[in-house]
């Protein structure tokens, strides 16, 4: 169509991608600034320190995970409103609007979603159980929780190619 021609022109293209990295490095920079990046033999690679610093832990937990979180549930709330909205338009007698094959994109979707939120909350609730007080939550949260919830948020990308398959 010509709107998607607009959208998504070469041109337009070039200034998302550039977007995503931008963001991206707008994200690493401030763990660099406050040396949150360190090498965790527990889980064999160079990831977020969550004990380094309080207040960033929370600023990284609400503005990473816990406000996309809200947007998403508020837009996959407000779709299943309009979805709900046209089928209850639609007469018994006639076509409904609302294609099957977008009904089932929505759903694809949502379970993509709901299985980022499962994936990725362990390891966010650990960060703010840290950032709360990390002298005594770090030796009472146990290592292989620790570790499984840093593997659930590994595996989440190799879930969405399979629930794409699936669904």
């Amino acid at each position: 169509s010509l709107k998607y021609d607009k959208v998504y022109s070469s041109k337009n293209s070039l200034c998302y991608v550039l977007l995503i990295w931008l963001l991206t490095l707008a994200a690493v920079l401030p763990n660099l600034r406050a040396g949150t990046l360190q090498y965790d033999p527990r889980i064999y690679s160079c990831t977020f320190a969550q004990s380094v610093s309080s207040a960033y832990t929370i600023a990284v937990v609400v503005f990473h995970f816990l406000v996309p979180m809200i947007i998403v549930i508020f837009c996959y709330l407000r779709i299943w409103i309009l979805v709900l909205q046209v089928r209850q338009r639609v007469k018994p007698d006639r076509k409904p609007k609302l294609k099957p094959q977008d009904f089932r994109n929505f759903v694809t979707m949502f379970v993509v979603f709901v299985l980022f939120a499962i994936c990725w909350a362990p390891l966010n609730f650990i960060g703010l159980a840290v950032a709360s007080d990390p002298a005594s939550m770090v030796p009472r949260i146990p290592e292989w929780l620790f570790v499984a919830s840093y593997y659930m948020a590994y595996f989440n990308s190799c879930l969405n190619a399979i629930i794409y398959g699936l669904l």
